[in-house]
């Protein structure tokens, strides 16, 4: 065996979001070598804070409880989201209570997520674990037949390990391209608008503010 196939990472992660993030944890602390491509050069806002049922305990499981999450003021809680319409009327949703009850037990309330504040302490987990974050973004692989022999990065680099996991998110997904895994669109296109700014009176919700009218699938929202 040659010393590079030595060094070879044993997975190769593609993207470095919340789910990539996670999964590089529980395999570097399982012991695997990993590399994690991400694309961004630095901390940026992202869109989607809203935390969804199965996170808090997904970042439970890597060493974010929702307990320190909600101490540190990395996240708030949501417990409702308010539809706000254009002609003036507004619908509140809340999760029923039936959910949180055996066999289901679903956490109701999910949580808000700063995640100015929250990817960078996900990344220094990752680091202090040994793994190796390398800025590049993934834009081919390598095949032969069904079997990935390295992924590409849009400046030429080559990253070769046993397995690879996309985590790159469904708009972007690189392996699902590639391979032409079939996937299923919920419900018409639609495009939201995202701004941040301060509001008078805490809530702990979230409110979506839309151009549709009563009775239309949400057309636009802000």
């Amino acid at each position: 065996m040659t010393n590079d196939a030595c060094l070879r990472p044993d997975v190769t992660i593609i993207g470095g979001g919340v789910a990539g993030m996670a999964a590089t944890i529980h395999l570097a602390t399982a012991g695997l070598r990993v590399t994690c491509l991400e694309p961004e050069s630095g901390v940026r806002q992202a869109v989607g804070e809203s935390l969804d049922w199965a996170t808090p305990d997904l970042l439970g499981a890597v060493g974010f409880s929702k307990d320190y999450l909600l101490r540190s003021h990395v996240s708030t809680y949501k417990r409702h989201v308010t539809l706000q319409m254009k002609d003036g009327t507004s619908v509140q949703y809340a999760v029923s209570p039936w959910l949180g009850r055996a066999p289901y037990n679903i956490e109701l309330n999910t949580l808000h997520a700063d995640r100015l504040t929250l990817d960078p302490r996900l990344r220094e987990r990752v680091v202090s674990l040994g793994v190796s974050v390398v800025r590049g973004r993934a834009v081919s692989v390598e095949r032969d037949g069904a079997r990935i022999v390295a992924v590409c990065s849009a400046s030429g680099a080559r990253y070769e390990s046993h397995w690879y996991l996309d985590a790159s998110g469904c708009a972007t997904s690189l392996l699902a391209r590639e391979f032409h895994l079939p996937f299923q669109e919920y419900g018409p296109r639609k495009m939201a608008m995202w701004s941040y700014f301060k509001v008078g009176t805490p809530s702990e919700g979230t409110t979506i503010y839309t151009e549709a009218t009563s009775g239309q699938y949400c057309a636009g929202s802000a």
